[in-house]
């Protein structure tokens, strides 16, 4: 009598009941994620096409123009508009002696490469008359230029000293600023050849110190030269992949 109470019941076949919904569940909560992957890289495309069919199928859908392009079209970008790594790398070892030598110093944005050089070397004080010490460097500069398709951008700076009659044939600040910078841009144009497009010459005066201009040495700092290498060309707008070229030669 014992045995038998002791024996377990038989189970029912097939799966139980609640398995049912628990599969359903889980076809919802798959069907979920795919809809969020399928709206966080949307195709303008696309959406058009699935828009104009809801409209066909139930009537109901107005037309409506599209101005302005989708949000969450791209999630990482595939064009880098700055100068290659390798190409920047060379940039740096170019210019090695003269970072060694103090004459100039060297710092990375997003575009490309910042060549900056002290005042006194490139201009004497109140002059936008290039110095023969000065010219070594820009040819560097407008090689580098022409060998690799670069654009440069030349910005002339100063301190926050206003020029005094008699010292300086330039009114202000901003004019000296300006002219130096397109004395720098003439002499790349004139010896290289190098096409405007790929060009440029900003005075900013004292518009962007670098140090405080309350000091000889900040305002030292501050009158500058800068050079700034950007692309110059379309085969420099990368896909992801840097391109290809031979080394720079000096």
């Amino acid at each position: 009598m014992a045995d038998e109470e002791s024996k377990c019941p038989e189970c029912p076949s097939g799966a139980p009941a609640w398995m049912c919904t628990f599969a359903d569940l889980m076809s919802l909560l798959m069907c979920f994620f795919v809809l969020l992957l399928s709206f966080a890289v949307m195709d303008q495309q696309k959406y058009k096409q699935v828009a104009g069919s809801m409209k066909d199928a139930f009537g109901v859908q107005r037309d409506r123009a599209v101005e302005d392009e989708l949000k969450g079209n791209q999630m990482i970008a595939s064009n880098f508009e700055t100068v290659p790594l390798h190409i920047q790398m060379e940039m740096a070892k170019y210019f090695e002696e003269e970072v060694a030598g103090g004459d100039i110093e060297t710092e990375y944005d997003p575009y490309g490469l910042v060549l900056r050089i002290k005042g006194n070397m490139a201009f004497a004080s109140g002059r936008a008359t290039l110095r023969k010490e000065f010219l070594p460097l820009l040819d560097k500069i407008g090689r580098l230029a022409l060998r690799a398709e670069l654009m440069v951008e030349v910005s002339g700076h100063t301190d926050n000293v206003p020029l005094r009659k008699g010292q300086s044939s330039f009114k202000s600040n901003w004019s000296l600023s300006a002219a130096r910078s397109v004395a720098a841009v003439e002499y790349l144009v004139d010896k290289f050849q190098l096409p405007p497009s790929r060009l440029a010459a900003i005075g900013y005066a004292y518009g962007q110190p670098l140090d405080t201009n309350s000091t000889p040495e900040g305002r030292a700092r501050n009158r500058r030269v800068e050079f700034k290498i950007k692309p110059g060309a379309a085969q420099f707008v990368l896909d992801g992949l840097e391109v290809e070229r031979g080394p720079i030669r000096q």
